[in-house]
């Protein structure tokens, strides 16, 4: 559609309209357990047609990044993870940066979805173990209640960021809708959190200074999760095909201390300049409870929307990761990078322009690098000490490096090679800027 004089991107525009022949988009659930269990078990499809893969699968194993992570906890909460004839599916699966589940099944669905204002995706349970969300007035259940009935519940592995909990509501998932206790993980779940990242994790590498992210404030978060997300890829293949446990889960809980409100003095988030408008104080993107209507399954987020756009009724508590002093979060599986950062990696941004100006920034972590050298610190009035002050030289920098690699391919957080390639990385960029002497 368009207006006769334009748009102003200053304004926020809302489209009421009369919608029709929705899609039974549902279905897509459906097809997607029957081609795997066909390639999983079936000789031949009811033509007579072979399956090329007949006898060489022992195992099914998946992956969903982002919206895919939300399909796939779909797929196992309304139990499609058992096919017709009664079987598992799939044995394992990788949910990675997945706060929600996908608006699929119900009149006029729109799968995908990224949690912006109105649209659906943290309505249905979010918590694999049973959990009663009083707040909300929903019966106890939780995602694996229907495979548990039919004994096809795979083995999981829950892998996000800080994104995830700033800008895609991940906190209910973990704590619930009261924020008020640490739900615990059912014994074929494993949980890894990435701190100080981005959705998906950045690029890496050792430079101080990153580019400025498409509309946002501060730079882009180069701290990445492939890295670990790697590592425990194979450790969830070794669990499912092998029987060998996973590491433990390593995640911010509530009794830990390292889950709190959001907001800089429950953090601990310290006053950086580089930082504007008081963030992260009224930064992140809080789960509202909405009113879709009374013929909304909201624990299923099935059935019918009859009210739209959607009443909030109320807004539920969304809680974020503490930070140490330099504004680094404290809990997980840190990468080398965060470990020895060279400034403050971020789950959050902030928004430059347009309506949602000193907002957050879609989905998109933020970084502001240290000082290089204690008087460059001291004349913005940085408190987070420089580079210098930190690391001396290359040689320390690269030998701290190579500790922290070993240990973290000893906890199996980090894969032999990946470990070599940062570390070479971290020597070869570091000698190469001059950020810091030699030795």
């Amino acid at each position: 559609m368009c207006l006769r004089n334009g748009t102003d991107p200053a304004l926020l525009y809302q489209l009421v309209y009369t919608g029709k022949d929705p899609l039974v988009l549902g279905v897509g659930l459906a097809a997607q357990r029957d081609v795997i269990s066909f390639f999983r078990y079936e000789a031949a499809d009811a033509f007579g047609t072979a399956n090329p893969l007949a006898g060489g699968t022992s195992h099914v194993l998946a992956e969903g990044t982002s919206q895919a992570g939300n399909e796939l906890k779909t797929f196992v909460h309304l139990g499609f993870n058992e096919d017709e004839s009664g079987r598992t599916v799939m044995e394992g699966m990788n949910d990675y940066i997945a706060a929600r589940q996908t608006p699929t099944n119900f009149r006029f669905a729109f799968p995908g979805g990224a949690g912006t204002l109105t649209e659906p995706g943290s309505e249905p349970v979010l918590w694999w173990e049973d959990y009663t969300d009083v707040q909300r007035s929903r019966p106890t259940a939780g995602m694996l209640d229907r495979c548990r009935a039919t004994n096809t519940c795979p083995k999981i592995m829950e892998t996000f960021g800080a994104t995830e909990f700033w800008d895609l509501r991940m906190s209910p998932g973990l704590i619930g809708t009261r924020a008020d206790l640490d739900i615990p993980l059912p014994s074929n779940v494993r949980r890894y959190y990435f701190p100080g990242t981005t959705h998906g994790g950045g690029g890496g590498g050792f430079n101080l200074n990153q580019n400025t992210a498409g509309g946002c404030v501060l730079q882009s978060n180069p701290n990445p999760e492939i890295d670990q997300q790697r590592a425990l890829f194979v450790a969830l293949t070794d669990w499912v095909v092998r029987g060998i446990d996973m590491p433990p889960s390593a995640y911010p809980t509530l009794a830990a201390g390292t889950l709190v409100p959001a907001n800089k003095a429950a953090m601990g988030f310290p006053n950086i300049p580089a930082i504007p408008n008081d963030a992260p104080n009224g930064i992140v993107n809080s789960v509202n409870d909405y009113d879709f209507g009374s013929t909304f399954i909201y624990n299923d987020m099935s059935g019918v929307i009859s009210r739209e756009p959607p009443v909030v009724k109320q807004v539920i508590p969304t809680y974020v990761v503490k930070t140490n002093g330099d504004g680094n979060e404290v809990a997980g599986v840190p990468s080398i990078l965060h470990q020895l950062p060279l400034g403050t990696y971020l789950g959050w941004n902030v928004t430059g322009s347009g309506f949602f100006k000193n907002q957050i920034c879609a989905f998109t972590g933020g970084y502001v690098p240290f000082a290089q050298t204690l008087a460059q610190r001291l004349a913005s009035g940085d408190p987070r000490p420089s580079i210098q002050e930190r690391y001396t030289t290359v040689g320390n920098y690269y030998f701290a490096a190579s500790v922290i690699a070993k240990r973290l391919v000893a906890q199996r957080f980090l894969l032999v090679e990946d470990a070599q390639r940062i570390t070479s990385q971290a020597l070869q960029q570091l000698t190469a800027s001059g950020l810091l002497p030699l030795r």
